[in-house]
């Protein structure tokens, strides 16, 4: 049986429907290549999967295969900003114009470095780059560690809410959880607006993530693990009776079949990945990704070194590698007894306690139910 279809963003003048269950997460022009691009855009068309392109704004790469998109909206807001900083509502519109792209996302943190902003050296910045972005070309692109105008929940979902009324498409955003508490209070604060004013969609990132250009104090230490967080968000979602409201994308370090069944086991409506999908374009981990020496040509700008990212080849694999994802995890799926991975709930997974022992997870949480 095909995957079930999923909706979001119900009250927004353009929902969004897809079957999709493995989709590219967030990785931005500047950070990767061109071909790189082009490998994943083609390889998502082929696939029937949607790109995310990260905080580094549209490019024509993205766009040219006719892929679903998710457009990300970082903390400097790149492609969608004034020269002096905040939104744009004039070039908002122009990328939803588009219609391949299908979905905005607000990123508030990532779980390559929770808690900190990001820096693209001035020697990747580009002439193309830098148009597209809005920045000065040569010049570090710098995004802040956080939404400045963003400082309670009410912030958040104000900004939501004016991307959704610009744009007329889905939005949600992206963290990685540091804490229970917060989603308690955005579910209390969404009941007491209304439904309509939440986010059509979370991605719950991990703390498990991490780049060659990301500290290594925070890709060790800082954040929750997706296997505690993702089950957090979508029981507490429950509770406050917004699951069905609310959809949900897991990422972070989700790269084999199993892995993705145990977060539709544990709720997720989508799963999301940048590695698993860098490894498809041929990633060997050289811990090069911001000197823009990568000898992949995945993440420099540097034309004799691209020369081994042949866009068609890796668009071949790309493809295959999102194809068999969801055949394997489907076979998962059939041997627990359901026929699709989004019939998958917590009595299908078992997890394994400090003293060795393994219970079914739907044990540990108030219901062992997800609602799709």
């Amino acid at each position: 049986m095909p995957p079930t279809p999923v909706t979001v963003g119900p009250y927004c003048q353009n929902p969004y429907t897809t079957s999709s269950l493995y989709n590219i997460s967030g990785m931005s022009f500047g950070a990767i290549s061109t071909p790189a691009i082009l490998a994943l855009s083609h390889g998502a068309k082929t696939a029937g999967i949607w790109m995310n392109t990260g905080e580094g704004g549209l490019s024509p790469y993205h766009l040219e295969s006719g892929c679903d998109i998710v457009f990300q909206i970082g903390t400097a807001k790149f492609g969608v900003r004034k020269e002096q900083g905040g939104f744009d509502e004039a070039k908002l519109k122009e990328v939803a114009s588009h219609e391949q792209v299908r979905m905005f996302e607000i990123k508030l943190s990532q779980g390559a470095k929770p808690g900190k902003g990001g820096i693209l050296p001035g020697v990747k910045v580009t002439e193309e780059i830098a148009g597209i972005r809005g920045i000065m070309k040569g010049a570090d692109a710098i995004s802040p560690n956080r939404h400045p105008e963003i400082n309670r929940i009410d912030d958040l979902l104000d900004m939501v809410n004016y991307v959704r009324e610009t744009t007329g498409k889905p939005v949600g955003f992206k963290m990685v959880v540091g804490s229970e508490v917060f989603f308690d209070g955005l579910c209390e604060r969404i009941n007491q607006r209304g439904k309509e004013t939440a986010p059509d969609f979370i991605t719950v990132d991990s703390a498990d993530g991490g780049t060659g250009a990301a500290p290594m104090s925070l890709i060790d230490n800082v954040g929750i693990p997706i296997k505690e967080s993702l089950p957090l968000t979508v029981q507490t979602l429950e509770k406050h009776q917004l699951r069905e409201r609310i959809k949900v994308c897991a990422s972070g370090k989700l790269i084999t079949p199993a892995e993705v069944a145990w977060a539709y086991c544990a709720g997720a409506d989508f799963v999301n990945s940048a590695r698993g999908f860098m490894f498809a374009l041929g990633c060997i981990q050289a811990l090069q990704c911001n000197k823009n020496t990568c000898p992949t040509g995945i993440t420099t700008h540097n034309k004799k070194l691209q020369q081994g990212l042949n866009p068609v080849s890796k668009a071949v694999r790309v493809a295959q590698y999102a194809k068999n994802m969801q055949k394997e995890v489907g076979v998962i799926a059939h041997a627990c007894g359901v026929s699709e991975p989004r019939k998958l709930n917590l009595g299908h997974a078992r997890i394994v306690l400090e003293n060795g022992r393994s219970v079914r997870m739907d044990t540990l949480y108030d219901s062992p139910s997800k609602v799709v």
